[in-house]
Order: structure tokens, then sequence, then C-alpha cells
């Protein structure tokens, strides 16, 4: 499964790793948190994605077109992983998502794509 996310604004300055190590307060870390999950959530019923979780263990890619560089995305990735747990995803353990990739692409939009472990591998 593949879906998109539009960007919010000023994406790079909230929403990448390094707001973190500047010092971010929890409480901002908490609202960006609320954000994301409500933010992912209406992209997902916006495209008519249905909840339904996955019985067996995903693969998680998220593909981002912005100027952060790879690793800077985890903090979000992490938000949007987060949002999924109990509409796609059973949780986040190890068990439920065997490995999260960041990679980058021209779509001018934040893709995700879900791709379900059988194996369990």
């Amino acid at each position: 499964m593949k879906f998109r996310i539009d960007y919010p604004p000023k994406f790079g300055k909230n929403y990448g790793l390094n707001s973190i190590y500047s010092g971010k307060h929890w409480n901002l870390r908490k609202e960006d948190a609320e954000f994301w999950h409500g933010h992912v959530l209406r992209s997902l019923k916006k495209l008519g994605i249905r909840r339904g979780v996955y019985k067996y263990p995903v693969t998680i890619t998220f593909y981002w077109d912005d100027r952060l560089d790879c690793s800077n995305h985890a903090y979000a990735g992490k938000m949007i992983e987060d949002a999924l747990k109990g509409y796609l995803i059973k949780d986040d353990s190890r068990k439920w998502v065997k490995e999260i990739t960041h990679k980058f692409h021209s779509g001018k939009c934040i893709l995700v794509e879900i791709e379900v472990k059988k194996d369990g591998d």
C-alpha cells in the first residue's frame, strides 16, 4: 500500500530531527505528535483508506521531497508511524514493524509505502 501526505508549512524547521537536537521543549514535541496524528489520519480518510490493521509484520518506506538530509527525517517518520498504530499497523514494536527506510523522490509530497512481511523476516 502506498499513500501520500501533504507537507505541512515550515516542515523542515518544525519537524526535522535538528529541531529536537536544538532543545525543543517536551510540550512542543507533544503538540507535534498530536498534529501529525491528526494530519496523517485526515490524509488517509481523504484518500479513502479505511481502518484495517495488517495481520502480519510490515516494513515502512518513507519517500521525501524536501531540503532535509535523509537522516533528519527520523522525527517526522516516527510521528507518522505512531499515527498509523491501530489504523493500519497493530503496533510499532519490532514484532510488527520489521524495517523503516527513508528515501528521496520527486513527488512534492511525503509518500509512505507499507509492505507486508508474511515470512516474518
